[in-house]
């Protein structure tokens, strides 16, 4: 019986081979096992255009391509480096995207996954930029840019962003445990898995007399880590 794969924050970067053989190896060695695979969020450190990035990350798109024609399912939900991954990358791939808040309904067991970023309503900074980055107006301009410069732009978001979180408490880049209990609430479910924070862990709440666990997915630059979904157990592991 194949299992259900789980994986975040993978981060791959043509400029970073290490991290792209580690991934490329866990595929190879993981997929005769894989009956479905749900990636959420951060596949790419990041992503301006398909047509681009396609050509950029060659011996990706061949490894998922090979690995979704050979039987396994795969999902892929956006990140906030790569949201805007397209049409023209499923297409020959033949991954699904799915939605930034996901229910899975497996045998009984009901999951809620997402990437994760939309918990850490304390970072309200983040908040803000991502609704703006998003907005399908500020879109509409980014994509009638050249790559040159949508490349430029996206090399100064990103150190940006990596000053910008070196200066940060710990604690704000967190989720928030009061939003995590109304993701709980909304979605009807107990069991929420994400990435997005990089700090794998399990972490289990009792509220209201309801147990309720949350499983964090670490990045593959530090805590390369996955998650199987196995005769109705959930099981986190280190890559």
């Amino acid at each position: 019986m194949k299992s259900i794969y789980f994986i975040s924050d993978i981060h791959l970067d043509p400029n970073n081979s290490k991290v792209t053989k580690k991934f490329i190896e866990f595929m190879n060695n993981k997929s005769s096992d894989m009956k479905e695979l749900y990636i959420l969020g951060d596949l790419f450190e990041f992503w301006i255009d398909d047509k681009y990035d396609i050509i950029q990350n060659n011996l990706i798109i061949s490894t998922l391509k090979k690995i979704s024609e050979n039987g396994t399912k795969i999902f892929l939900m956006h990140g906030n480096r790569d949201f805007l991954v397209g049409k023209k990358f499923t297409k020959i791939t033949n991954i699904q995207i799915l939605p930034e808040n996901y229910i899975l309904n497996l045998n009984e067991t009901k999951i809620l996954i997402t990437h994760g970023d939309l918990l850490c309503t304390d970072d309200v900074d983040y908040q803000k930029f991502r609704r703006f980055i998003r907005n399908k107006l500020t879109l509409k301009i980014f994509n009638s840019l050249s790559n040159n410069i949508k490349i430029k732009i996206a090399s100064y978001l990103r150190g940006k962003s990596k000053k910008i979180t070196s200066q940060k408490p710990e604690n704000i880049m967190d989720v928030n445990e009061k939003e995590v209990l109304n993701f709980y609430e909304r979605f009807g479910t107990d069991i929420i898995i994400h990435g997005h924070t990089h700090r794998k862990s399990i972490h289990k709440t009792r509220n209201n007399g309801t147990n309720y666990t949350r499983y964090v997915l670490g990045d593959w630059h530090n805590a390369p880590s996955y998650i199987i979904f196995k005769n109705n157990k959930i099981s986190l592991f280190d890559v």
